[in-house]
C-alpha cells in the first residue's frame, strides 16, 4: 500500500512454461520473494467454491508441509496475506502479487479475441455498441482490453467464467454509463471501470463493491488487465498502481512493503 493509500500490485512477467507445473513454480518463486521466503516454503493450493475441485479455481499460498515459517510468512498469515493471481497468453505468463485485497490478472493476445462471433458472448449490448462506433484501428485493442478487464475482475472476486460475462459493464473510466466510441485518449489511459446491477446480482455471487481495474503493457500483440478488491476506502475510486518486476530480478529487489493490517 502506498502512503496515499492506493494499492500497489506487484506484476512478473515470465517466459510461459512448456507444462502447467513450470507456471505454478514461477508463482511459487516470486510468492517467496514477495514473503522474503525460499519457495521451497510455500505450498501452492486450488480450490473451486462450487464444485471443490482442486485443480482449478483461486490461488493461494500456505506455507509447505514441514517446512519452517519465516517472520515475514507468518506477519501475512497474521492479517497481511499475500494475494496471488496468474494468468497465460501465448509465450508469457503473468504473475499478481497483492498484500492489499484479492487480485485477478489476465493477459490476452489482442488477435485471439478478434474474431467475428467473440463479441455476443463476451459483450453486453451498452459494450457492443461502444465498440461498433470506435474507429475500425481502434477496435481490435479496446476489444481486448475490455474481455481481459473482465476475466480479471472475476478472477479478483472469485467466481471466474461461472458468471455470464455479459452481466458485467467495462468501459474506459471516462466513459462509465456511456457507450461512445473508443478513442485514443481512452487507449492511452490505463484506467476502466467495471460495474454490475448491485441490486440483484447474479446468482447472488458478485459482491456489491466492484473491484478497481487498470490495464498494462504485457508485451507485443498482448494486453493485460488487474483487478483488485479492497483497494480504497469505501466510495474511493483510486486505480490499483502496478509496479512491474523483471523475473530477472525477484531476488534481487526488497521486498514488497505489506499492507497495515485493519
Amino acid at each position: 500500500m502506498s502512503d496515499d493509500g492506493t494499492a500497489e500490485v506487484f506484476v512478473v512477467l515470465g517466459a510461459r512454461g512448456a507444462e502447467d507445473a513450470a507456471d505454478r513454480a514461477f508463482l511459487l518463486a516470486a510468492a517467496g520473494w514477495a514473503l522474503g521466503t525460499a519457495p521451497g516454503a510455500l505450498s501452492l493450493d486450488r480450490r473451486c467454491p462450487t464444485c471443490g475441485g482442486t485443480d482449478h479455481g483461486r490461488p493461494s499460498i500456505r506455507p509447505a508441509a514441514r517446512e519452517p515459517v519465516n517472520r515475514a510468512a507468518r506477519e501475512a498469515d497474521a492479517g497481511r496475506r499475500l494475494e496471488v493471481s496468474l494468468s497465460r497468453a501465448g509465450t508469457v505468463v503473468a504473475v499478481a502479487l497483492s498484500f492489499a485485497g484479492p487480485v485477478g490478472i489476465d493477459i490476452e493476445g489482442v488477435a485471439a479475441v478478434s474474431r467475428t462471433d467473440f463479441d455476443d458472448v463476451a459483450f453486453n449490448a451498452l459494450e457492443r455498441e461502444a465498440l461498433r462506433y470506435a474507429r475500425p484501428q481502434n477496435a481490435p485493442l479496446a476489444r481486448a482490453r475490455m474481455w481481459s478487464a473482465k476475466e480479471a475482475t472475476l478472477k479478483a472476486v472469485g467466481v471466474g467464467l461461472r458468471v455470464d460475462p455479459t452481466e458485467l459493464t467495462v468501459l474506459p473510466a471516462a466513459q462509465t454509463g456511456a457507450a461512445s466510441p473508443w478513442g485514443e485518449a481512452d487507449l492511452a489511459a490505463s484506467a476502466l471501470t467495471v460495474t454490475w446491477d448491485r441490486r440483484q446480482p447474479p446468482d447472488g455471487r458478485l459482491p456489491a463493491r466492484t473491484p478497481r481495474l487498470v490495464t498494462f503493457d504485457a508485451g507485443p500483440g498482448l494486453v493485460g488487465a488487474l483487478a483488485v478488491c479492497g483497494t480504497s476506502a469505501p466510495g474511493g475510486t483510486a486505480a490499483p498502481v502496478v509496479r512491474m518486476v523483471a523475473e530477472r530480478n525477484i531476488r534481487d529487489l526488497a521486498r514488497p512493503r505489506p499492507a497495515p493490517a485493519e
